[in-house]
This record gives C-alpha cells, structure tokens and sequence, in this order.
C-alpha cells in the first residue's frame, strides 16, 4: 500500500500546472495592464467603465463593490462557474464557483485594469494559487482544467473591457434633423 501512494506523489510531482500571470511579489494570480486612450479625458474613460460594468455584469449592483466618481475608480467582485472535466459519456458536471476582484480606474489617457484576489468558493476561502501546487496531498488533475478556465475568463473581460473603454460609441446628434 505504502508504493501505490509514492507512485502516486511522484506523479503529481511531475504534473506541470497551466500557465497563470503570478505577480512576483504577492505571488497571487494576477492579470493587470495600462492601457493608453490618447486625448480622452479620466472622466469619459470612467465613464465608459462604468457603462462597461454595467452591461458586461448580468447583476452589476450585486458585482459592483466601489463605484468612486471622484477618483475614477471602480472595483467590482464577480463570480463565474466552473466545469469538472468530462466523464465517460462526455458530461460535465458542476465544479463550483469562483469569484475575482476586479478594479479599473482611469487617469488622463489611460485606464488600468487588475483581475486579482482569485478564490473558489468553498466553505472556507481556497484561493485559486492551490491550484498550482502539484505536490500538495490535496492536489487533483481537475485544477488543470480550472486553470484553464480561470484564464480563458479573464482574457475574455479583459479583451470586452479594452473594446469598451477604447472605441468611443456613436452619439446621434439629435438636433440634425
């Protein structure tokens, strides 16, 4: 019994988890980028945030945990599912929820985005970085796949994020008729 368990833990230790953004100094998953919009004031790019929030969030007011007009800040607290990998017959079963921190703010020209603080809501906080610790007893070849899952998200609000804030929407001037 005592060599099933150390092939065991020497095939986890093998296992080379999905690649995530790690800040170095936190050492927390962490997506973050300035993105320059030239000649648009800090009050309309925090303005498109804001409209960005409130479309791209099925419930902004329950995501939405600081909306600060002053200092063009906003930071919100969304959650997404995520799915275990496929049975036999090709199913995918519930693998939980996961929530992020998400803050944007705005400055002359440019806006800043960070997506950190990830957490699988379990009953006590399991902050995503376990994932990545093959060599834990805890570890299970499904974090792979929420690795996975957690970064095609992320690049997904990022990518709707920076589409949002960047092209500025028509106005219909309503006194040209």
């Amino acid at each position: 019994m005592a060599s099933v368990f150390a092939i065991a833990q020497d095939k986890s230790a093998t296992i080379t988890p999905y690649k995530v953004p790690v800040d170095s100094i936190t050492k927390k998953i962490t997506y973050e980028g300035v993105v320059d919009v030239k000649g648009v004031a800090a009050g309309e790019l925090y303005q498109r945030i804001n409209a960005w929030f409130m479309a791209y969030y099925k419930n902004p007011t329950e995501v939405i945990r600081e909306n600060d007009s002053i200092n063009h800040k906003m930071m919100g607290k969304p959650r997404f599912r995520l799915s275990n990998l496929p049975d036999k017959n090709g199913v995918k079963s519930d693998g939980g929820v996961t929530q992020y921190t998400i803050t944007v703010a705005a400055k002359e020209g440019r806006f800043k985005y960070e997506i950190t603080e990830v957490n699988w809501k379990q009953l006590s906080v399991y902050p995503a970085e376990r994932w990545m610790d093959t060599k834990s007893t805890s570890y299970a070849p499904v974090y792979n796949e929420y690795l996975q899952q957690l970064d095609k998200t992320a690049l997904e609000v990022i990518a709707s994020l920076k589409k949002a804030v960047t092209e500025a929407k028509a106005v219909k001037n309503k006194d040209n008729w």
